[in-house]
């Protein structure tokens, strides 16, 4: 059976049991449900570090290395101004509503790290510590590719270290490939907590006009600009055939509401569905993770015009749009560094940055904080493999595959 139909099915019988059996308040089951999904992300960073390392000594004895990197870094920050205008477009045309004003007080939802916060992170003082960064792969990458630059130097020296690192690399391989075809049971779980926190959700009516406006953006995205991006990049295949194959991480990523579950899926279909080598593969992922939360900057963006238009009649000026057009891509870019963080943190930080009056604007739509998540986690998943293909595609470094071969 292929992978993207065991999720879905374990998907239905998650929202299935969500549906019929009674758990209370879901406080166990939304516990139950993290600790699972942690199988989806148990060999991530050690599997990126190997993985680049190796795909870094490779890239840079062909000198395409930083073109890669960069490549990576420019097509993910594009992706997100891009889908911030669309975010905004699609709060013009589509209006999502006015959400009744709330007197709750201003819960506590996190923040976006600052720019010096996350330079910190990605250059501590002990090279060490990135190793124990789950939450941030950008560090631990780095410190991959420094070390896959250094082996590049005197390769009769670095033989033995370059054949542990590439031996280790294949090891996890096989080993995330096992959780892949576990997350199915944690999906499950995880589909069922969704389910029944969405449910227990206060007036979710008033978000309807919101839903349906992110609904659509997320349509366009996926049936129109995405398959123009990708015909682009390759026009010798189907731009379809290349989202179908990935399918299986976005709904992963569309469970969990975060970005970082999905990517060993993703990392086992780009290899092994759309023959993205591991040299392209390896040196893009974690460099597309950090910098690629497109559908969070486009959901951000549409929820704040929402948050402007249930405050005030008068509209946005061009002042405004200016603002939002420059702020929303920025929070997203800096939320990188926190994959377990969504839209409504990034909402935070706008409302502050705002002011004139807005700065617990982001209350009104705490309560819609999961199925807003959820869609811009899906969203951000399908940028980040296709950026992560892109790059591969235009460097030479896919090996096409037909689609009944597809995982």
């Amino acid at each position: 059976m292929k992978i993207w139909l065991k999720y879905l099915i374990a998907i239905a019988v998650g929202v299935t049991a969500g549906l019929v059996i009674p758990f209370g308040d879901g406080a166990v089951l939304d516990a139950v449900a993290g600790a699972a999904l942690n199988t989806g992300r148990y060999v991530l960073l050690p599997l990126c570090f190997a993985s680049m390392a190796v795909a870094a000594f490779e890239l840079h004895d062909e000198k395409r290395l930083w073109i890669v990197w960069l490549k990576t870094a420019g097509f993910a920050t594009a992706a997100v101004v891009a889908l911030s205008l669309i975010g905004l477009a699609g709060a013009y045309a589509l209006s999502p509503g006015r959400i009744p004003l709330s007197a709750d007080a201003a819960p506590a939802v996190g923040s976006v790290p600052s720019p010096l916060a996350v330079l910190s992170a990605v250059m501590p003082p002990d090279a060490l510590g990135t190793l124990s960064s789950f939450d941030f792969l950008l560090p631990s990458s780095l410190f991959a590719m420094i070390l896959g630059i250094g082996l590049a130097f005197d390769k009769a020296a670095s033989k033995p270290v370059a054949a542990m690192l590439d031996s280790a690399s294949r090891i996890l391989w096989q080993v995330n490939s096992f959780f892949v075809e576990l997350l199915p049971l944690p999906l499950i779980v995880a589909a069922a907590a969704r389910f029944v926190a969405v449910g227990r959700i206060p007036r979710l009516a008033v978000f309807g006009p919101l839903f349906a406006a992110v609904g659509a953006e997320t349509a366009f995205v996926v049936l129109i600009l995405l398959p123009a991006t990708l015909w682009f990049v390759d026009r010798k295949t189907n731009p379809f055939k290349t989202l179908f194959a990935m399918l299986a991480p976005a709904l992963a990523g569309a469970v969990a509401g975060q970005t970082y579950l999905q990517a060993g899926v993703a990392a086992k279909h780009l290899k092994e569905s759309l023959g993205v080598r591991r040299r392209a593969g390896a040196v893009s992922l974690p460099v597309a993770l950090a910098f690629g939360r497109a559908g969070t900057a486009m959901v951000t963006t549409t929820a704040f015009v929402a948050i402007l238009n249930s405050y005030s009649n008068l509209g946005l000026g061009s002042g405004a749009v200016l603002w939002m057009l420059v702020s929303a891509p920025i929070a997203a870019l800096l939320l990188g560094a926190t994959p377990g963080l969504g839209p409504i943190v990034a909402l935070t930080s706008l409302c502050a940055s705002y002011g004139r009056g807005f700065e617990s604007g982001y209350i009104l739509l705490v309560p819609a904080a999961l199925p807003l998540a959820l869609a811009a986690a899906f969203v951000d998943s399908l940028c980040v493999n296709c950026v992560i293909y892109a790059v591969a595609s235009s460097e030479g470094q896919v090996l096409p595959k037909d689609v009944r071969h597809f995982i």
